[in-house]
């Protein structure tokens, strides 16, 4: 096994980083598994390698969540990605450490709020020193990004619609804590209008119609989305909005949960408000879902353009959102490490590595279909 360790993934024990383990193993990349746990990482590692049919070159290293414990294993590293969340409740030390030790930055937040105050606090810290700054690598919010550079690709573009709509969701512990401290958030669930944010109203459900389904169904803010982020001040983009689809299954749960916000937790103050949506989420989603399936979980990010005298839609299919996450982010920290990046400081993973280029590459790999 390489005594070199480019890629750290923090978090690594959790759902999702056993994915990106996975998928980092099955490259052939050495990475580092750390977290705050040394018998959780032990047995990550070794569902990982039960999945993988082998040994896999990780080494597994606790800290603590402070730049203090953290920096003497970022300075060993190339690229840090970072699954642990919620992110805005846990990520501020991550992202001070990988910049201050020259790491490029990935995580798999779904967190809108997080994704602008990194963007402005961290963004042109990270682009001085060229490094990459890339939140929601994972399904939300990346797979609308791409859907939606495919779009833009007509310069008559400057309006964009955006749903994700995906069967048999197995949304984990952390995106249920994340996601529902996200759709509690009142004044923090953005669109993008003339290129302003405004503000999506907290509890109404929206009527849409998915393409290929016969059916009307219904959708979610969902947090606002990353994308209304990646495209604000694109001197492409006047304005964009993202919805998301919920399944039978998780919507009855998801209203409950926001009636119950209104009536129990919305007068509290904000650290009140967080500690109720981490206990409410623990109590929807109290085990971890078995690893998600191509031929089950099946999405289709739906984008519409319209511009003056132009309209323009495409439908991506990604199967697996977790899984898919998990290989995109090892896909990012290959191309870092090779040197395959289009740009630095904040940046969408779309924009950061071509989205025409990440389109074929998980359209070889099975997840997706190529645009026209």
């Amino acid at each position: 096994m390489s005594t070199d360790r480019d890629v750290l993934v923090y978090g690594a024990s959790g759902y999702t980083g056993k994915l990106v383990a996975e998928c980092l193993a099955t490259r052939d990349i050495p990475f580092c598994m750390a977290g705050r746990d040394a018998a959780r990482l032990e047995a990550a590692r070794a569902v990982v390698e039960q999945r993988v049919g082998r040994s896999i070159d990780a080494s597994l290293v606790t800290a603590d969540n402070t730049v203090e414990s953290l920096l003497p294993l970022f300075q060993r590293a190339k690229v840090v990605i970072n699954v642990a969340g919620p992110f805005m409740q846990l990520a501020w030390p991550v992202v001070e450490t990988a910049l201050r030790a020259g790491c490029h930055y990935i995580d798999t937040t779904g967190e809108q709020d997080w994704t602008i105050a990194v963007a402005d606090k961290f963004g042109a810290a990270f682009a001085e020193k060229k490094l990459l700054l890339c939140p929601a690598t994972s399904y939300m919010w990346t797979a609308g990004a791409l859907a939606a550079e495919v779009v833009l690709e007509d310069p008559g573009i400057d309006s964009l619609d955006i749903l994700y709509q995906i069967d048999n969701g197995l949304p984990s512990q952390a995106s249920t804590k994340s996601f529902l401290r996200m759709i509690c958030n009142e004044t923090g669930q953005f669109y993008l209008e003339q290129n302003q944010y405004r503000n999506w109203p907290l509890d109404v459900m929206h009527d849409v119609f998915v393409p290929y389904r016969a059916m009307k169904m219904a959708a979610h803010p969902w947090g606002g989305g990353c994308e209304p982020v990646w495209f604000k001040d694109d001197p492409r983009v006047r304005n964009c909005r993202v919805l998301t689809q919920l399944a039978d299954h998780l919507r009855g749960g998801i209203v409950q949960a926001l009636e119950a916000f209104k009536q129990q937790a919305a007068h509290l103050p904000s650290d009140q408000r967080e500690a109720w949506t981490n206990a409410v989420g623990a109590q929807m989603m109290d085990h971890e879902p078995p690893k998600d399936d191509l031929d089950v979980q099946r999405s289709v990010i739906v984008c519409h353009g319209q511009g003056r005298q132009a309209t323009r839609s495409f439908c991506l299919n990604v199967s697996a959102p977790y899984s898919w996450t998990g290989d995109l982010c090892a896909e990012a920290a290959q191309r870092l490490l090779r040197g395959q990046h289009q740009a630095v400081g904040f940046q969408s993973a779309a924009r950061a590595f071509g989205h025409r280029a990440l389109i074929a590459e998980f359209h070889r790999r099975g997840y997706c279909n190529l645009p026209e």
